[in-house]
């Protein structure tokens, strides 16, 4: 569980914020006149969030990928193309002709 604290707050008591972060895992939210402005968390827990968000960058740039394909082979067959028997070159013939 987050806990806020104000920038005035961590900047008095950042050694046992630290402490806190590294020993007990837990994170903190840092504020400037109300607003979140940043976050203290543990190293470990940094790397995981960064790994989770690539992830979920990959697989929604494999779902943004899978739909373009789905549409092209879609445009191409309304084209009278039979998908199935083009080539790469052949694709990027009509392509380019466009």
């Amino acid at each position: 569980m987050e806990k806020i604290i104000g920038v005035t707050e961590t900047r008095n008591k950042i050694k046992d914020l630290i402490d806190k972060v590294s020993e007990k895992k837990e994170i903190f939210i840092i504020t400037r006149d109300s607003r979140p402005e940043a976050v203290i968390m543990s190293y470990e827990e940094y790397l995981k969030n960064k790994k989770d968000i690539e992830e979920a960058k990959k697989i929604k740039f494999e779902n943004v990928l899978e739909k373009t394909r789905s549409h092209f082979a879609e445009w191409l067959s309304k084209k009278g193309y039979d998908v199935s028997k083009l080539s790469d070159d052949e694709i990027y013939e009509i392509i380019k002709n466009a």
